[in-house]
């Protein structure tokens, strides 16, 4: 026979009373935490693989909001681009209202009684463009490339600078003689070097000879040799008087000028949208793994020069114009060789455009691109989050009652004791 004690049954009965209230404790705190599990130990798979989901989630929201305010900026950008264009090219309904219609009308009119006043419009169109493309989106340039944060074009003296560098730099063209091993610039009696634009004037052997036949001194002529595309090398021949030449220190100023416009010009910006961003085993960032949210105004609008000289890029060419333009007076007649050169900028202003729209549209299906990421980033997050709801939200109908039997049975456990606690002298004692 075993006898219960006064001592036994109290210690018997505190340990059933705190064991009732930890599990009151543990469903109210999984009614307020709505989680199947607070702490690894109480469930280690799931918990690991939570934490994985967990991990995945964090992971496409940040890439879901850099996505997505990429795409805003490049909706931004659309809409400042779009502006441009119609400023270039689309006739929207007023005269002189774009670039390519005030053009035709300074070639359509042979007097030029509007002349002026025509190169003015010219003049406020192409700085419009310009300030188009100095456009912010939050705190940041659209079009300054990878640097955001300082205005991308400035104007001084009517000439166009992206970043600090002239958007006319280029590598000057300058005459090569083919006999060399290596082929080496042509240079004349004082080192300078002797520009490609000089072999108009070149003069053959036979036209040498009889130049020299004439009287004209050897030291006179520049010789340089050219390979034709058979590969025979012929000697040719510039009059030092008639030759343009540059400078070495003007030449490696102008070298580096375009250099660094070049530099700038490919300069890109990669961010993590979803597309693995990885590097490869040399630590170089492997390009389809990224986005290049970088945009430059000088891939819209050109830059450099071409091979007459001329700019390529759109405010240039507008400038150039003005100063050919200018050349004649209101009401004269548009001398042949000025209307020549003036039609031939004309031309190239029509291919700068369709440059431009060419590159608009390459970014359009960029916005595009980056639109479905977007919808699809969005999808993954919902995806995630439903998977990871699954493992640690509880159900709230079975967690309630739990809780509410939990409840029940501490306080039936609390009754309890006003029978298992007898009163002692001790209770009536203040």
């Amino acid at each position: 026979m075993i006898r219960a004690t006064t001592g036994g049954v109290l210690k018997g009965y505190r340990r059933n009373l705190m064991s009732s209230f930890i599990a009151r404790n543990k469903a109210q705190d999984t009614v307020l935490t709505r989680r199947n599990f607070n702490s690894y130990a109480e469930d280690p798979a799931s918990a690991a693989k939570a934490f994985r989901l967990r991990k995945s989630r964090m992971a496409t929201q940040s890439q879901y909001a850099i996505c997505n305010d990429t795409y805003k900026k490049f909706q931004t950008a659309f809409t400042c681009l779009d502006t441009i264009d119609k400023l270039i090219d689309t006739k929207n309904g007023e005269p002189m209202s774009t670039l390519k219609s005030t053009t035709l009308e300074m070639l359509n009119d042979p007097k030029g009684d509007a002349r002026t006043q025509l190169n003015k419009v010219l003049d406020q169109l192409s700085e419009t463009i310009v300030q188009n493309l100095n456009q912010k989106y939050g705190d940041t340039f659209i079009f300054a490339g990878a640097d955001g944060h300082n205005v991308p074009f400035e104007v001084k003296d009517n000439k166009l600078y992206y970043r600090g560098v002239s958007v006319d730099a280029a590598r000057p063209n300058v005459l090569m003689d083919s006999a060399a091993n290596p082929p080496a610039m042509v240079t004349d009696a004082n080192g300078n070097y002797v520009l490609a634009s000089n072999a108009e004037k070149s003069l053959n052997q036979t036209e040498y000879d009889d130049a020299i036949a004439n009287g004209e001194a050897p030291a006179d002529f520049i010789t340089y040799h050219v390979t034709d595309n058979a590969g025979v090398t012929t000697a040719r021949y510039i009059r030092a008087a008639d030759a343009e030449t540059m400078t070495t220190q003007e030449y490696d100023t102008a070298v580096t000028e375009a250099e660094k416009l070049e530099y700038l010009v490919n300069e890109k910006q990669f961010v993590d949208i979803g597309l693995g961003f990885q590097e490869n085993e040399h630590g170089t960032l492997i390009e389809s793994s990224g986005f290049n949210a970088a945009l430059n105004g000088l891939t819209f609008l050109g830059y450099g020069q071409d091979a007459d000289g001329d700019p390529r890029n759109v405010y240039s060419l507008v400038q150039k114009m003005r100063e050919v333009a200018n050349r004649v007076e209101d009401g004269d007649d548009w001398p042949k060789d000025v209307y020549d050169e003036f039609s031939g900028l004309v031309s190239k202003l029509e291919q700068a455009s369709s440059d431009y729209k060419t590159e608009f549209t390459n970014m359009d299906a960029g916005t595009t691109k980056l639109k479905n990421n977007v919808a699809l980033l969005e999808e993954n997050f919902y995806n995630l989050q439903e998977q990871y709801s699954d493992i640690e939200d509880v159900d709230m109908a079975d967690a309630i009652t739990s809780f509410v039997w939990a409840q029940y049975c501490y306080n039936a456990a609390l009754k309890v004791g006003n029978s298992v606690l007898s009163e002692s002298l001790m209770d009536y004692l203040n």
